[in-house]
């Protein structure tokens, strides 16, 4: 872990508060989050540590993307409510915006729950619940304020995670992060630029840039697009690699790949989710394309972007999805040939379209599909890995 000493309005309290303990569960975008919680919290005075039985402070930083990363946390609290002695519990992130006052009927063990928007008050929600019964509630929606990411926290000495966009506008149907994490808000252009200069003049030298759909990106004088943004931080002296994570389908363009090519730092690799081979499937998804659409986008990426990896999210099991509707997912994957993908089983998630829908493939269907296109993509990946080393 490292704290850089960047002018954000943030001085170093010296009094020791206690120490804390955040697990995180859940994407890049977590994984940021928390080290922004880190740095607002060790400014205050709190000291972090990498065990959870020596903290005097648990936070969850939680998932709600799947049912799997939420069941995660339950146990883990439940875990920590056995203790004779047990810390202060808190819940962060998207749970905690999802579930909201039912977290503390759920887990009576539950101190504070703090919603992704509020962490930007984390050091105050924290020292309230620390000197009260009473339960702390904070998951109100608005806009984060822009100094909490120029606290200047890494976890890593050389690599760097920094948010161009908050939040998505998408509202696939499956998908749970605009009712959690709010509507698509960009940060500003110099902001994002000052927090790379910050990072690089420590000694970081990779950065990734992060957001639901970084595709998507756009300043509010719609001058600044994300081939744009990539060039401004590219120019960073130091930097010797960017790189970025999630791209929509719907929003990439040439101009993307283009800047891939042309920029000498920006790491030739591109992940984008396809989620589905089948256009019944994508259609019931509210993805904004088909699978003839993606196809056509991932010949120009590689017409473009000499030995460009590419990596891709899948569901299986979506709601009514038939044999058919498999096959041409199977099909899709077997066909583009992705260098990695992660793939998951359908689970239902509230507030969503695709809730209000059967879960009607069973368990059993879903684990073999799983299996099925797992296998395959561990089959394509050792084979393109062989050949490049070949």
């Amino acid at each position: 872990m490292q704290h850089i000493d960047e002018s954000g309005g943030y001085g170093k309290n010296t009094v020791k508060k206690g120490s804390v303990y955040i697990r995180t569960i859940g994407c890049q975008m977590n994984t940021r989050d928390s080290e922004v919680v880190k740095g607002l919290l060790s400014v205050e005075g709190y000291e972090m540590t990498d065990d959870p039985k020596k903290a005097d402070v648990v936070l969850f930083n939680t998932c709600s993307v799947r049912d799997h990363a939420e069941q995660r946390v339950w146990s883990g609290i439940g875990l920590l409510s056995r203790k004779k002695n047990r810390p202060l519990i808190g819940i962060l992130g998207c749970m905690a915006q999802n579930f909201k006052q039912e977290i503390f009927q759920r887990a009576r063990a539950v101190d504070l729950v703090c919603g992704p928007a509020e962490i930007d008050n984390i050091a105050l929600y924290l020292e309230e619940a620390l000197k009260k019964q009473d339960k702390v509630l904070a998951v109100d929606e608005r806009r984060r304020r822009e100094e909490i990411y120029h606290t200047g926290f890494y976890d890593k000495r050389n690599h760097a995670y920094i948010v161009v966009s908050e939040g998505c506008d998408n509202y696939c149907s499956y998908c749970v992060v605009p009712y959690v994490r709010g509507r698509l808000r960009h940060r500003p252009a110099e902001e994002i630029v000052r927090e790379a200069q910050a990072a690089v003049d420590a000694g970081i030298t990779s950065i990734t840039l992060l957001g639901q759909n970084v595709s998507a990106y756009l300043t509010e004088d719609r001058v600044c697009g994300f081939p744009a943004l990539l060039e401004k931080v590219a120019k960073v002296k130091g930097l010797k690699s960017l790189s970025f994570i999630t791209s929509h389908p719907k929003d990439t363009k040439k101009e993307l790949f283009e800047a891939m090519r042309d920029i000498p730092v920006v790491r030739k690799y591109l992940h984008m989710p396809a989620q589905s081979g089948s256009d019944r499937v994508l259609a019931m998804m509210n993805r904004g394309y088909t699978a003839k659409i993606y196809r056509e986008l991932v010949d120009l990426y590689r017409s473009i972007v000499y030995n460009g990896e590419l990596s891709s999210d899948f569901i299986v099991g979506f709601p009514t999805e038939s044999e058919e509707d498999f096959r041409a997912t199977h099909e899709l994957v077997k066909g583009v040939r992705f260098d990695s993908a992660f793939i998951f089983k359908y689970s239902a998630r509230p507030h969503t379209k695709a809730a209000e829908l059967p879960d009607d493939v069973p368990q059993g269907t879903k684990k073999r599909r799983h299996a099925e296109l797992l296998e395959l993509q561990k089959s394509i990946s050792q084979s393109l890995k062989h050949a490049k080393t070949a």
